[in-house]
């Protein structure tokens, strides 16, 4: 089975759906769990607000921001999966017998029928939902190779 998840698990966690609020240019990142929200900070802040929508599980720890409200240094996360095929996070890589993820545990799960657009994206952080063998079913960009 994948790995749904990326970074080092913190002491503390919180879960719910990642939402963002504000204007621009400074909207802000937050998981809500039926109203109880907790505001993102920190490295992986960025990828975590490319999970909008979706359901996590952060970890990290409890800090002061600069609004009032309660907030997390994410230091990982992990998407809860809502369907019957496995979602896997991971930096897509390339080798003599094609495309994979690298997990963050070092570990690589086999991707097949990568979509042309996806191949362009070889060292990008994603997550992949791919059906039974490794095939792809969708995906989105967490971090770019550059970034």
């Amino acid at each position: 089975m994948p790995v749904a998840g990326w970074g080092e698990p913190g002491p503390e966690s919180v879960s719910g759906t990642v939402r963002q609020v504000g204007n621009l240019p400074f909207p802000r990142t937050l998981v809500d769990d039926d109203g109880d929200r907790v505001f993102v900070t920190g490295e992986l802040e960025t990828e975590i607000t490319r999970l909008s929508g979706m359901r996590v599980i952060l970890t990290g720890s409890f800090t002061e921001g600069d609004q009032p409200g309660r907030y997390i240094l994410a230091t990982s996360y992990e998407i809860l999966a809502g369907g019957e095929d496995p979602v896997a996070v991971g930096i897509l890589r390339r080798d003599g017998e094609g495309f994979y993820l690298l997990l963050f545990d070092g570990a690589k799960y086999r991707l097949s029928q990568v979509p042309p657009e996806l191949e362009e994206a070889t060292g990008a952080r994603l997550w992949v939902v791919a059906a039974e063998g490794g095939h792809v079913r969708g995906y989105g960009i967490l971090r770019e190779s550059a970034e």
